[in-house]
């Protein structure tokens, strides 16, 4: 039993076979066995506008659902809680409050932006029709981004049947081609910065180092959005900006607020300021002027700056 054929043989063959008139044969077969369409798909021949109404039907996008509604009747989150929380002052005086701790889900943005299911297998009909798919799905929808100290989240949340909204967290920069993630407009944006008592129990760094870490991973973030063009909306939130955890002479660690943490882990944020060309710039839970900078800089228009 003779083996498969050597790529060398194969290469001969064809050098010594292959003339002029060889070609024009071999292309009139595949015409034959490959014949081109007498004329443009009735589809293809809709203005685009109404095509991607069409799509709208098909593929996946995102909407905005009240994810309180799976609360049931109650008001409040069922596991927020009280904690005692020392607040600072303008002038340096504090006072302890009974401060209400909403879980992590009220903390930061983007709960209610959910995926509804579609069919992608559109997708596979030609190049031109998975081109205008694919515009739809990465450049009409939301993408929620939770960044934190170890990693950069695309946070996945779906709606289902029975009104649930389960979510994944998929690696955001690895998992999706680049060329996709140029594709993509429209952002929500949670940078998780901890205090230095998280920080050592979750990552086991503080101080200095947790601060740099998380910023490092926004300059990850920040080097991709430099470089996409036309930006439509990118709302940015630092989720507990203002909170740290102080071990105090009894030795119990406590809750602190004050605006002043403002000053260190808003900082994280500075390789934003590298993005220009945004429609829409929304920045929270940083001090006010720090935010009105940021969303300035990022709306100048392409070779707006000095």
């Amino acid at each position: 039993m003779s083996g498969p054929p050597s790529w060398s043989s194969s290469k001969q063959n064809t050098s010594r076979s292959i003339t002029p008139s060889g070609i024009h044969c071999v292309t009139g077969a595949m015409r034959n066995l490959f014949p081109l369409p007498e004329k443009l798909s009735p589809f293809l021949r809709l203005p685009i506008e109404l095509r991607q109404q069409i799509y709208t039907y098909i593929l996946p996008y995102t909407s905005t659902f009240d994810v309180r509604l799976q609360r049931g009747t109650g008001e409040q989150p069922e596991r927020s809680e009280y904690n005692l929380t020392y607040v600072r002052e303008a002038l340096g005086n504090g006072v302890w409050k009974m401060q209400k701790t909403m879980p992590k889900t009220d903390r930061e943005t983007g709960n209610d932006v959910v995926w509804r299911r579609g069919n992608i297998a559109l997708l596979c009909v030609c190049r031109q029709i998975h081109d205008e798919c694919v515009d739809m799905i990465y450049g009409s929808n939301m993408f929620v981004i939770d960044v934190s100290f170890n990693s950069i989240n695309f946070r996945c949340r779906w709606r289902t049947a029975n009104n649930l909204t389960p979510n994944r967290a998929i690696l955001f920069l690895t998992h999706f081609s680049q060329k996709n993630l140029m594709r993509i407009k429209n952002y929500i944006i949670n940078v998780e910065h901890v205090d230095d008592y998280t920080g050592m129990i979750k990552y086991n760094t503080g101080g200095r180092g947790l601060t740099a870490g998380i910023r490092d991973q926004v300059q990850n973030l920040a080097d991709l959005l430099s470089v996409i063009p036309y930006l439509h909306r990118l709302q940015i939130h630092l989720i507990d900006g203002a909170i740290s955890r102080v071990k105090f002479p009894s030795g119990r660690v406590h809750r602190v607020q004050d605006e002043q943490n403002y000053s260190q882990s808003q900082t994280v944020l500075d390789p934003f300021n590298r993005i220009y060309g945004v429609s829409k710039a929304k920045v929270t839970g940083v001090s006010a002027e720090y935010a009105e900078a940021l969303e300035m800089s990022m709306m100048t228009a392409r070779g707006g700056r000095s």
